[in-house]
């Protein structure tokens, strides 16, 4: 689920959500999660770059970026890149 598989494609994976929620977090700006959300879906319904997508995936792969360490979130949970 979190890497693309055999019998799992790669607009499926948690790792390529987390491609594309990475392209839209801005580099010097917090951004709320309801915010980085609707940035997601529309993005999605304008490219289809995800076939299966849902908040609870969207969640997973956020959850996923901060363990890497490529996000941060400050007191307000806003969202930043950390590199």
């Amino acid at each position: 689920m979190i890497l693309p598989q055999k019998h799992i494609k790669l607009s499926e994976s948690i790792f390529a959500m987390g491609a594309i929620i990475l392209s839209l977090l801005d580099n010097q700006k917090y951004i709320g999660i309801d915010e980085l959300w609707e940035k997601l879906k529309s993005k999605n319904q304008i490219e289809k770059l995800i076939d299966d997508y849902s908040f609870d995936k969207f969640i997973i792969s956020l959850d996923y970026l901060f363990t890497i360490g490529t996000i941060d979130a400050n007191e307000n949970g806003g969202l930043i890149k950390c590199f």
